[in-house]
């Protein structure tokens, strides 16, 4: 029966075995490695894993073939038996080994060792007719000269060298789908033998091909070696070979020569295709006799352009007798030492960008290009973007400028520039060596190089503010004209409060109670004061309302003016019938009488005091909603006579009015021996108490009691009248006429006289 039937009626057997006594047995798998390959049990064939159930103690024989064993599902590959195992252990015996049923025969296994064949692919040779191989190839040393199978094992690396017979060249491996797993270098290969390989060498036909030189004996290059001549080289037909040629070079006997043609027709440096021909084959180079032509520069060491190039390693140049080269010398140029020249002239008179033709051998002589010195600044800076002026011209940084030596160039830069923030700037540093910090310096060119670094250092603002504003005084260390600080700079800060106001804290960039501290200016800075209001009267701050007089005194009845800060919140302009005694939020006391109020404004209050005031010492006091009242003391006189005046052009004219009541002024002067009328207050009591805020009454007329007299130009004149202006509060008159003495035409100094104190002095224009 087939194996297959055996191994069926063994399983049988044992399953019914087993149903009378399951202990008797021992299971074993017997199989190959690797799996399929033939083996056998107590002569049965088996090409399979096999599972068998042993009685403990019997005896069975495995074998396996003797011979390698072949796959035929795998190509070109070889199993050789190697020896039977159990459970990873040797059995010994060979191919066919006797075992006794039982622990530890488990598992058993044929092993084998696996190996692949490399086949060479290249040549045939059947042995009928004698055989020329075209080359041998080396496998681990042993050589081969056709095709052939050779097997390795699995996983080996194998070194393959080809070399050609006679009449043949080596030209490569064939790789491809069959040509994985090789490493090629030129005529070695490496092959790991993972699986069966095909090799493919290939040589090809040999022409004798042989590399000359007219005049013999000079190098040419083959496949990119220099080499001698004459020379012959064994390449393939078919074969694409890089020739070229060593153009200038030198002969044993040093003479110079340069290419002229290969005898191909082929450039100076091509590619050779070997013909199919077995006659050999020359290859000639044609050299043409040649000179050391120098051409240099004056001073040494400047760049020529030859021939469109000018990295020339060096400016001798070998060339033949009527060859044609461009030379050009830079119209201008910068040496190592950073020293700028400009071109001047070449030696043989021509251009300065010229075709030069190499005369007869005998007479070359060498081409010199003549340069002189030019001054050379440089103006660098590390600020992107800026631009200088140079002789009134735009020059962007980095700026270069060339100048004829001795030259004065004049040179501009910018005096500041703004920052990121519109509090910051950037201010110039000045140029290096003026020792100025001006914008604008003249510098005049020598011949060594100059270079210019330009720098700017940061400027912030400080920006002081008081609120409210103009209540205090500032007092910065050190000071600033524009209020910018270089950005290291500490500056000191004090204020004063203004009269008026008193310091309560700082806020912004500097803080606290105190009046003073210190802020860094490496930033934009802003400091406010804030203040409070505190009703302020100057130091003799009351006085006569139309002006500063001769006497420190105000007058009863008359007009009067308070001076200070904070005394109201705003201007108001009271009533004239009847006057209030209350404006905005002030208010004016003296003696416990509340004052008429003609105007209030926080820094000044027009009052009239009461006609009744006794001469002498008195006091005020000014009242604000919601400030602090504030107290002046005063003097009180029976005459304390003052003018109003019209200032114009700088000059205070009088308030006055002409005999028919129109006002005297320099278009329209007074008249010699009209009546005139001057106004003023404080001017003294009158013949009727005063009403106290309200108008003098047309009649009676109030006429004063002390004795007037005008003083004009120098000449006193006695007053034909004096008395309160009617239909006003605290206003007084005086009327006289100009008479002989006084100047005419001209501008008169004027001042009243009464009761022997005189007035402020003012101007009247006279026909």
């Amino acid at each position: 029966m087939s194996h297959f039937i055996y191994r069926a009626a063994i399983l049988f057997t044992l399953l019914i075995a087993g149903t009378i006594a399951q202990d008797l047995g021992t299971a074993t798998v017997i199989d190959t490695v690797p799996d399929g390959l033939t083996f056998y049990v107590d002569g049965s064939p088996y090409n399979s894993s096999l599972s068998v159930v042993w009685p403990v103690g019997s005896k069975h024989v495995l074998s396996v073939p003797p011979d390698i064993q072949q796959d035929p599902l795998t190509v070109k590959t070889k199993f050789s038996f190697v020896n039977w195992q159990y459970s990873g252990n040797p059995i010994p015996g060979g191919t066919t080994v006797t075992i006794t049923a039982g622990p530890p025969f488990t598992k058993i296994e044929a092993v084998y060792s696996v190996q692949y064949a490399l086949t060479l692919n290249y040549f045939n040779c059947n042995g009928s007719n004698p055989c020329n191989a075209s080359g041998i190839v080396y496998v681990n040393g042993a050589p081969y000269t056709g095709n052939q199978d050779i097997y390795m094992a699995a996983g080996s690396q194998v070194h393959l060298m080809a070399v050609p017979n006679p009449g043949f060249v080596f030209v490569g491996w064939v790789t491809g789908s069959s040509g994985a797993n090789q490493s090629i270098q030129g005529a070695l290969n490496t092959v790991t033998m993972n699986g069966p390989i095909i090799v493919a060498p290939q040589f090809s036909v040999a022409r004798p091909v042989t590399l000359a030189t007219l005049p013999p004996g000079l190098n040419v290059v083959a496949d990119r070696a220099q080499i001698s001549t004459p020379n012959t080289y064994d390449w393939g037909w078919d074969t694409v070979h890089s020739v070229g040629v060593i153009s200038p070079q030198q002969d044993v006997t040093h003479n110079w020569w340069v290419f002229s043609s290969w005898s191909d027709g082929g450039a100076a440096s091509h590619a050779y295709t070997v013909a199919e021909a077995s006659a050999p084959d020359t290859l000639t180079a044609t050299f043409v006799p040649a000179a050391v032509v120098p051409l240099s520069t004056s001073p040494p060491g400047l760049t020529l352009i030859v021939d469109g190039r000018s990295n020339w390693a060096n400016y001798n140049f070998v060339w033949s007798s009527g060859e044609t080269h461009q030379i050009e010398a830079p119209a201008q140029q910068t040496d190592s030492k950073g020293r700028v020249w400009a071109f001047s002239s070449w030696s043989n008179g021509g251009a300065r960008a010229q075709s030069y033709t190499v005369p007869a051998l005998s007479s070359i002589q060498g081409l010199v290009a003549t340069y002189t010195p030019m001054a050379h600044l440089t103006i660098s800076s590390p600020v992107s973007g800026l631009a200088v002026q140079v002789d009134g011209a735009t020059c962007s940084i980095p700026c270069d400028v060339v100048r004829p030596v001795g030259a004065t160039v004049q040179l501009g830069a910018p005096a500041s520039f703004a920052g990121n923030d519109a509090n910051s700037r950037y201010d110039f540093d000045g140029w290096p060596g003026s020792g100025s910090f001006a914008p604008n310096w003249s510098l005049t060119l020598g011949p060594d190089p100059v270079s210019l670094n330009l720098t700017y250092h940061l400027m912030n603002r400080l920006i002081t503010s008081s609120a409210p504003p103009d209540g205090a005084s500032w007092q910065l260390q050190p000071s600033s004209p524009d209020g910018f600080y270089s950005a290291p700079t500490n500056v000191a800060i004090s204020v004063t409060a203004m009269p008026g106001f008193r310091f309560r804290n700082f806020s912004g960039d500097l803080g606290g109670s105190s009046p003073s501290g210190t802020v860094a200016m490496n930033a934009p800075r802003q400091v406010q004061a804030i203040l409070d209001k505190v009703p302020f009267i100057a130091p003799a701050g009351v006085s006569n309302a139309a002006g500063a007089t001769p006497q420190s005194a105000v007058a009863p009845g008359s007009i009067i003016s308070i001076f200070g800060a904070s005394l109201a919140n705003t201007q108001v302009t009271g009533p004239s019938n009847p006057m209030l005694q209350a404006l905005d939020c002030s208010t004016v006391q003296v003696g416990g009488r509340l004052l008429p109020l003609f105007f209030v404004s926080p820094t000044q209050i027009n009052a009239q005091l009461p006609d009744d005031m006794q001469p002498g010492a008195a006091n005020l006091t000014v009242s604000c909603t919601g400030l602090p009242d504030v107290q002046a003391s005063f003097t009180v006189a029976r005459n304390a006579p003052g003018l109003f005046q019209q200032p114009s052009n700088n000059v205070n004219f009088a308030v006055a009015s002409h005999e028919d009541g129109s006002p005297v002024t320099a278009g329209s002067a007074a008249r010699s021996g009209e009546l005139l009328s001057l106004y003023g207050t404080g001017f003294g009591p009158a013949d009727h108490t005063r009403p106290e805020g309200f108008p003098v009454p047309a009649t009676p007329p109030y006429l004063l009691l002390d004795t007037a007299t005008v003083n004009a130009g120098g000449v006193a004149i006695p007053a034909v009248n004096a008395f309160a202006a009617p239909g006003t509060v605290g206003l007084d008159v005086i009327q006289f006429r100009l008479g002989d003495g006084v100047p005419s035409g001209t501008n008169v100094q004027v001042y009243v006289t009464i009761n022997g104190q005189n007035s402020n002095t003012v101007v009247l224009p006279v026909q």
